[in-house]
């Protein structure tokens, strides 16, 4: 509550009413007393007048009317029936005090309620965020992809993206250190960080020696206890409003070798792009070796190139490791899995990654 008109913002929108209603009844209610009070001292209020000095207020004889003369100077309608006269010194005081404190009532009521209706709550509820993440492999490097789409015909203006991972750290002797949160960088297809949204597009992390996905296998993947935070930043373009909203995924949303499903579009009648959102999440396996991305590197490192050795029957799970110009296939060795295990293995000897 120390900042008290964020938390007006924030709250629902039944409650803001309530108190934009009774912000302006409450203070009708406490200065028509007063003016009501100032009246009965006077003795404006008894039915036989023991003086015959004028009254601090013309025509205002009961409650309801110094109810009604309150409305009356507070908003500014203008006097007519009932009115303050010079008698009452405090009569005056009260009629100026009761302008100033409805002018702030007014500017801070209005005001909340124009922060309510320019707020982009409901314009980042048609950004959709993909269910899950894939992480496949281009170019011989792998990369982490998140699909979003805008709903809206109205675009996002410098849209940006960043990711925070946080997870817990275990010490060497098996202690669990508090969560900690490490920066993930995510660019468009394209490569650039700004996105352009006209139709879905895709995050793309890459994976390298400054990820916090570098040494994680899929097997690893399993056993890890993570959330990723994905958050985007931009300007909404009809009104100018900067827009930001964020989802989340844990371990078990990231699908080690998947890769998202084309999304069917069509032109209609008008020559529009349509695009067809029911395969949005939809994914599909690809051929990705199930070790680190630091343990591919390893083997490059040593000269070795892995090749996908089942390529008709795209067969993830099945990759063949030959030292190029010194090995033959025969002595190559084979990356496979086993009981959730990476192996290489050769004709003599088998070694765990």
């Amino acid at each position: 509550m120390h900042d008290f008109f964020t938390t007006m913002v924030d709250t629902k929108w039944r409650w803001n009413v309530l108190i934009f209603v009774s912000g302006f009844v409450i203070t009708w209610l406490l200065f028509a007393l007063f003016y009501w009070l100032v009246s009965k001292l006077h003795g404006d209020l008894n039915d036989v007048k023991t003086t015959s000095l004028r009254p601090c207020f013309e025509n205002v004889n009961s409650f309801t009317a110094a109810y009604l003369f309150s409305i009356e100077t507070q908003t500014t309608i203008g006097y007519g029936f009932r009115y303050v006269t010079e008698e009452c010194p405090y009569a005056v005081v009260g009629v100026i005090l009761q302008n100033i404190v409805g002018a702030g009532l007014q500017a801070a009521l209005a005001g909340l309620v124009v922060a309510k209706v320019r707020r982009s709550k409901k314009r980042s509820n048609t950004l959709m965020f993909s269910s899950v993440v894939c992480i496949v492999e281009e170019d011989g490097v792998y990369k982490l992809v998140i699909r979003i789409g805008d709903m809206r015909r109205s675009h996002i203006i410098g849209a940006r993206v960043r990711g925070h991972l946080f997870r817990t750290m275990r010490s060497r002797d098996s202690r669990n250190h508090p969560v900690m949160c490490f920066p993930l960088e995510f660019n468009g297809e394209d490569g650039s960080p700004w996105l352009f949204m006209a139709w879905p597009t895709q995050l793309v992390h890459t994976i390298n020696d400054k990820s916090p996905f570098w040494k994680i296998s899929r097997d690893d993947l399993e056993r890890e206890d993570f959330e990723l935070v994905v958050i985007l930043d931009g300007i909404v373009s009809t009104t100018s409003t900067i827009l930001q909203t964020q989802t989340s995924y844990m371990a078990c949303d990231i699908l080690w070798g998947h890769r998202f499903n084309t999304m069917a579009s069509r032109y209609n009648s008008n020559d529009s792009l349509v695009v067809d959102y029911s395969s949005f999440n939809r994914t599909h396996p690809v051929a990705i070796p199930e070790c680190s991305a630091y343990q591919v590197s390893v083997f490059r490192k040593l000269g070795y190139s892995i090749i996908h050795r089942d390529p008709e029957n795209n067969n993830p799970s099945y990759f063949e490791i030959r030292k190029t110009k010194e090995e033959s296939p025969s002595q190559s060795r084979i990356l496979h899995y086993r009981h959730n295990k990476a192996v290489v293995s050769t004709p003599s000897r088998c070694a765990n990654l």
